[in-house]
């Protein structure tokens, strides 16, 4: 269904109401009449940012399909505010249960809401009223209106601190639950608040090289975990029924869903931002269901339904987008999403150096995948530093076991390749490909190093006003520097050594400097300083930050 139809169905049905006779909520558990539908299940309260459910259970389905032939929507208002729209979703292959779900946001308020069936020519309307609570959730990431190079909780009112983590097949159907909580967990401890991850997808199984693999020294695609796949085996990402090349678009794999829900409530649970990228380059299956077809409309249209009302969802339209879709595709289904999803949550797509959606307003932070050394990550961060839109450089590289670009970066470039992003105002995301493994498709916890490191980096940066300190690298000749002068400095020194640094004094005040070790956290003591040029030395000739304070 394509995505103008959630406003379709809304007209009709706010043109219904007045003259179809409307039921308030029953009790829960009440019995459904042959060829009926009946709201079993409606909430009476639900904490502000807490998702509430509605399920509307049919009996003797008069259609086929749920999922394309009936449709479930609500409009829900608070007082004399905008009505929200809110698509439901079939979670019965017979048809016989139908779910929405409302986030809402605003605590105290009272909603009104409508909520509409139709399906194979049966029609109700059940009408009722939602309280908001007070809750202590933060609320959704979103762009911080005040510093939009930044993320903001809506509902704390603090930063947030980007630090990603990829596992494009979490949902492999190989992986048992426990093994989708173990990735969580471990993102978690290792400070890890974002997760990227695939909700369909192939691996490459049908790929014939066998040598000259452009995916850094992978000889036999066939034969090595590449993408996801265990050797000798290929699991797939089974959004729809079937069999891979041969799924049937207009119906949605159940159990998988349920698996994609499952993995993005526990990651709520710890904290941590779900990005639901659509699907992937990889092998033919964009060219499947097609572009802009009433099949990728459905897939899209389903995920949103049943996901976005979790506030830690955001929304990534394609790994690699530009592969297999234009600009025209993206701008088109950004603003689909955007009219779909009743909340807003961040979106944006994932393709290479270019980002073709700076000026597009569906698009709401930059993606890009840009390898290198520290030097040209960085360069590449400030290349986009007009753009009002946080930056994200979700793929600098994958820590491997040796110094060069790519999937082989060792654990000390992958570190400085993260810093040199931080110090030019943006935020970046890890992934494994330790001894040719590609922990980061298959969505397990890898053995590499820079992981644990990197949590350090967040606590660095969340120990500072950091949505104020911006891009100040000429007061150095060596490494990096965000500043607000003259109140805060942070150098970045990526091989240690000496820099000449400048530093802006307040009247009668004294600047205090100290060294941060990023392979440990710990802080050990700086040099004197005062205002106008000062030479520094690191402490040795591995990486260090310098943060200078004005007393």
């Amino acid at each position: 269904m394509r995505c103008s139809s959630v406003l379709a169905a809304l007209v009709l049905f706010l043109a219904a109401v007045g003259q179809t006779t409307t039921e308030e909520q029953p009790a829960a558990g009440s019995v459904a009449a042959p060829g009926s539908a009946e709201l079993s299940e409606a909430p009476r309260a639900v904490a502000c940012y807490d998702a509430a459910e509605f399920v509307v259970k049919v009996a003797n389905a008069p259609f086929q399909n749920p999922f394309t032939e009936a449709e479930l929507s609500g409009v829900f208002r608070a007082g004399d505010g905008p009505p929200v729209a809110v698509p439901g979703f079939a979670d019965a292959d017979d048809g016989s249960v139908f779910r929405l779900r409302f986030c809402p946001q605003q605590a105290g308020a009272v909603y009104r809401y409508e909520i509409k069936f139709s399906g194979g020519g049966l029609q109700r309307q059940f009408a009722g009223d939602l309280t908001c609570t007070p809750s202590d959730c933060p609320g959704p990431v979103i762009v911080d209106p005040h510093h939009p190079k930044h993320f903001l909780y809506a509902g704390a009112k603090r930063p947030f601190y980007h630090l990603g983590f990829t596992a494009y097949h979490l949902l492999d159907p190989s992986r048992e639950l426990a093994d989708i909580d173990a990735t969580i967990d471990y993102c978690a401890w290792h400070g890890f608040n974002k997760i990227r991850f695939l909700l369909s997808g192939y691996p490459r199984d049908t790929d014939r090289r066998t040598s000259g693999d452009v995916e850094y020294g992978v000889a036999d695609p066939w034969k090595a975990p590449n993408y996801g796949a265990k050797p000798g085996r290929v699991n797939p990402l089974p959004a729809w029924p079937g069999k891979p090349h041969a799924y049937d678009f207009t119906r949605m794999n159940l159990a998988h869903w349920r698996r994609a829900e499952y993995a993005v409530r526990r990651m709520r649970e710890r904290g941590i931002v779900a990005t639901c990228i659509f699907t992937i380059e990889k092998q033919d299956l964009p060219k499947e269901y097609g572009s802009l077809s009433p099949h990728e409309y459905l897939l899209y249209r389903y995920a949103i339904a049943r996901l976005a009302a979790l506030d830690n969802v955001w929304w990534d339209l394609g790994n690699e987008h530009d592969e297999f879709r234009d600009r025209a595709w993206g701008d088109a289904m950004g603003a689909c999403v955007k009219q779909t999803d009743p909340y807003d949550r961040l979106t944006s797509a994932h393709g290479y150096a270019d980002f073709w959606y700076g000026k597009s307003p569906w698009a709401d932070f930059i993606i890009t995948q840009q390898y290198g050394d520290e030097n040209k990550v960085h360069e590449w961060a400030l290349g986009f530093r007009d753009v009002p839109k946080p930056y994200v450089n979700e793929e600098y590289g994958y820590e491997g076991a040796r110094d060069v670009p790519g999937h082989a970066q060792n654990a000390d470039w992958v570190r400085r390749c993260h810093w040199s992003i931080a110090m030019a105002g943006g935020y970046a995301t890890y992934g494994d490909w330790s001894d040719g493994v590609s922990y980061f498709y298959m969505g397990d916890p890898g053995p590499g190093k820079a992981a644990a490191q990197l949590r350090h980096l967040r606590s660095f940066f969340e120990s500072l006003p950091f949505v104020e300190i911006v891009p100040h690298d000429e007061l150095t000749t060596a490494g990096f520097c965000l500043a607000k002068p003259p109140q805060h400095y942070v150098f970045y020194l990526p091989h240690g050594g000496q820099a000449e640094i400048r530093l802006e004094a307040e009247p009668g005040g004294k600047p205090s400097a100290r060294w941060f070790d990023p392979r440990t956290g710990q802080w050990q003591g700086g040099p004197a300083l005062s205002g106008g040029s000062n030479p520094v030395v690191a402490p040795d000739g591995r990486d260090w930050v310098l943060e200078v304070q004005s007393q």
